[in-house]
């Protein structure tokens, strides 16, 4: 179900989540949204919504480094403060992030409506249109991320990177 394509949005609000001060529920968090299906699916028969993924304790603790203890008590936490809910079986866990859709909007699912009634802000038919010679020149996903997110990358297992990140811009 995952494809390791595209990314996540992570607003700047993030930074006053009430765990936001504990690197590993920053890490676990990240981590469940980066893994989560972006659009339903299905796994051996099982429905996989939007906004879920099928895991285990023991990968979590293999993919973002912490202990399965430390895993454990994240996933605990975040079922404590409605993040998350976990339905688990004997083979595995399907995780699901509550309010996906509030941390990750569907761009597919646009909202505005398209009218015919000319505004101010477009050109007048008769006006010149402006050409924008950079247009093509080092475009990259920030030009389509919305107001207020920050576009940062990390290499994988850079969980350092996270927490220097995150201490360099308290």
């Amino acid at each position: 179900m995952l494809d390791n394509q595209g990314w996540i949005k992570l607003h700047r609000k993030f930074l006053e989540w009430e765990w936001a001060n504990m690197p590993e529920m920053v890490s676990i968090f990240i981590h469940l949204l980066l893994r989560a299906n972006y659009e339903d699916g299905k796994w051996r028969g099982i429905s996989i919504k939007r906004g879920q993924f099928i895991t285990g304790r023991n990968t979590l603790s293999k993919t973002t480094g912490l202990s399965v203890q430390s895993v454990r008590t994240c996933l605990e936490r975040l079922k404590s403060t409605n993040e998350i809910t976990i339905k688990s079986t004997n083979k595995f866990s399907i995780i699901t992030i509550l309010k996906f859709d509030d941390y990750q909007q569907d761009e597919r699912k646009s909202t505005n409506k398209i009218t015919n009634n000319p505004t101010n802000e477009q050109p007048a038919i008769n006006q010149q249109s402006t050409t924008n010679n950079n247009s093509n020149n080092n475009k990259n996903d920030t030009d389509t991320a919305p107001k207020g997110a920050v576009a940062v990358s990390f290499k994988k297992g850079g969980e350092e990177e996270i927490t220097e990140f995150y201490e360099e811009t308290k």
